[in-house]
């Protein structure tokens, strides 16, 4: 069998470029017995340490097609006409959508998806709404073409199978992993500079409304306000909704938090290891993960994880985070108190994090993955 994988996708520092990057670098660490063609541009190979493997093959296209537009049109037009003279049996796309007329030129497509987020909070989905009716178009008609689907946890499958009435057999869990960085020494890692790393609380998300930021702002502040705590509050954040982070800075400023309150926007991610290490608590309030890492990646440096009890996050981090209504700030604040001023509890989900986040491992999800492609 000839494969192909579709790794083009965002320049971002995006949860699906960190899947391209760790899925490229591991598989070519794997035994590989048959002919396979990674599709990828060229400002990903920078980030990747390939090992060589004379059956994996790159076929290395333009950064412009880190651009959704570009990349969908390629997608769509040229991309199976590419497939065909290269003579690929089976092509793997890990980018929630793929060319839809595969079945003309009889190869056969796995698809893995990593949202289902335009089904359950379309109204919460960033950009314009055209874009957004034409992705949620594109990604439906890709999972009902598709031969296989790969999806990162149970409630994701059970989900999906449920609004899109699909077959079961159809539809195979594979967990994600966790990225190498956070596996090996940091002695040399980065520190961001003029920060000050003492008695605060980060959170590692975008910038949309399904990440419910103001409600942990309205549980920080009463935080604050019970406790009198100098402790601050940052955010490494992507802005993907820019009317609702001027929402966000006027919540901030009509409370008074101006000073309590830090954005870190675009980080290298190679910055995170030292601020999660660093950190009193991280938390996460989002309505809407098929997975989520953030968390997974703090329990990874020592962090203790609090966490929205929503979608797929208690699945995924088991017994060792607390959980919370991401639509209670009250009891947002009070989880957020429990875990900071109770020690030996905070100290308990410490040592259940380092347990837990082992668990999940590129090198299992690239065998995981080559089974079902090999089914």
């Amino acid at each position: 069998m000839t494969l192909a994988i579709d790794m083009i996708g965002t320049h971002l520092g995006s949860g699906t470029r960190t899947y391209n990057l760790n899925f490229c670098e591991y598989l070519s660490k794997n035994n590989i017995n048959e002919n396979i063609y990674v599709f990828i541009t060229k400002d990903y190979l920078k980030d990747i340490n390939f090992d060589k493997n004379s059956n994996i093959k790159l076929k290395i296209k333009s950064s412009i097609y880190t651009n959704i537009f570009f990349r969908i049109f390629w997608m769509q037009f040229f991309f199976p006409f590419e497939l065909k003279k290269l003579k690929v049996d089976q092509l793997f796309s890990p980018m929630n959508m793929s060319p839809l007329i595969l079945k003309l030129f009889k190869i056969k497509l796995t698809l893995a998806l990593h949202s289902n987020l335009p089904w359950v909070y379309f109204t919460m989905m960033p950009g314009s709404l055209i874009r957004n009716i034409f992705t949620k178009y594109l990604m439906q008609l890709s999972i009902y073409l598709c031969d296989k689907l790969i999806v990162d946890s149970e409630f994701a499958k059970n989900e999906i199978l449920e609004i899109l009435n699909l077959k079961q057999k159809k539809v195979y869990v594979v967990y994600l992993g966790i990225d190498k960085k956070y596996l090996l020494p940091n002695d040399n890692l980065k520190f961001v500079k003029n920060f000050d790393y003492n008695n605060y609380v980060i959170s590692v998300l975008s910038c949309v409304k399904y990440h419910n930021i103001i409600n942990l702002l309205k549980a920080f502040k009463l935080y604050k306000d019970e406790t009198k705590s100098e402790i601050k509050l940052i955010f490494v954040m992507q802005i993907l909704d820019k009317d609702y982070f001027k929402e966000i800075n006027l919540f901030i400023t009509q409370n008074s938090l101006n000073n309590d309150i830090i954005f870190f926007h675009n980080l290298d991610s190679d910055y995170l290891v030292n601020l999660y290490k660093k950190a009193n608590l991280y938390v996460f309030t989002s309505y809407c993960e098929v997975f989520g890492l953030t968390s997974l990646e703090a329990m990874s440096q020592g962090c203790p994880v609090l966490i929205s009890n929503k979608s797929a996050l208690p699945e995924v981090n088991g017994p060792a985070a607390h959980y919370f209504d991401p639509d209670d700030s009250q009891k947002i604040y009070e989880s957020m108190k429990m875990i900071l001023q109770d020690n030996d509890y905070k100290e308990k989900l410490v040592i259940e994090g380092d347990i837990h986040f082992r668990k999940f491992n590129w090198n299992t999800t690239i065998k995981q993955t080559l089974e079902v492609l090999n089914t």
